[in-house]
């Protein structure tokens, strides 16, 4: 605990984290969000904001637990940090589980915000049948891509690329998932299936599935498990603590 609190407090005290982390997500709300006022997808009843806000969601868990974890980690391993570390008397596991546990609190935090701003500003909530669905898409989102994080740390090889290597690796999937646009289509359908076996779009859809009525997502949650565990495994094999 302790450990995860003086991880939470180097996060908030270092701005480009915060707000690439934190704001950037909530930014995107309210900008496409406005944007998609007042639209229904198609042929539905069912208002654009109430998928695009879960999407957001899903964007959000991503971006802390996949993003930052795996950016911060290839830097601490980059600038000797995760080396020093294993010299001194703060037990190796005890440091990584407080990196974790603050990941962890990050991604809690942002959902928060995002759900709250998403009612706030466009009426979107969560159907009451549909909390335990959310509950455990969010549980299993981050901790998938918690572990995709430490995964991808593991072949970064400077500081510099650590951002660009961990939003290039999900946001091209994530605009073809229809995570910013609900009304996204037109795919080749072999790239549709491709699409639809990362865990970018089955965040998303198990996310959606808790605002707007839909087919039980029991393939998502599935393949989201499929993914923690790949990730887990990757990360257990490669894991470093130096350059």
């Amino acid at each position: 605990m302790g450990q995860a609190l003086i991880e939470q407090r180097s996060f908030w005290r270092s701005a480009e984290y915060a707000l690439f982390t934190f704001v950037f997500p909530l930014m995107i709300l309210l900008l496409i969000g406005a944007a998609n006022v007042g639209s229904y997808l198609p042929g539905t009843h069912i208002k654009n904001t109430t998928v695009f806000v879960p999407g957001i969601l899903a964007f959000g868990v991503i971006v802390a637990a996949y993003v930052n974890l795996g950016s911060k980690v290839a830097v601490l391993r980059h600038d000797g940090v995760l080396k020093r570390i294993k010299t001194t008397p703060l037990p190796s596991g005890a440091y990584l589980g407080g990196l974790l546990a603050s990941t962890v609190a990050t991604a809690i935090l942002l959902t928060a915000g995002t759900g709250l701003i998403g009612w706030l500003a466009f009426g979107a909530a969560p159907r009451p049948g549909g909390l335990l669905v959310l509950a455990a898409g969010l549980v299993l989102g981050i901790v998938c891509f918690a572990s995709l994080g430490l995964a991808i740390s593991s072949v970064i090889t400077s500081a510099e690329s650590a951002g660009p290597v961990t939003y290039a690796s999900f946001l091209p999937i994530a605009i073809i998932s229809g995570v910013f646009d609900p009304t996204f289509g037109g795919l080749p359908p072999w790239l549709s299936h491709l699409v639809d076996l990362f865990p970018v779009k089955s965040l998303a859809q198990v996310l959606q599935n808790a605002y707007a009525v839909r087919p039980f997502p029991a393939w998502d949650l599935a393949n989201l498990a499929l993914w923690t565990a790949a990730g887990a495994t990757f990360a257990v094999w490669r894991f470093r603590w130096h350059s």
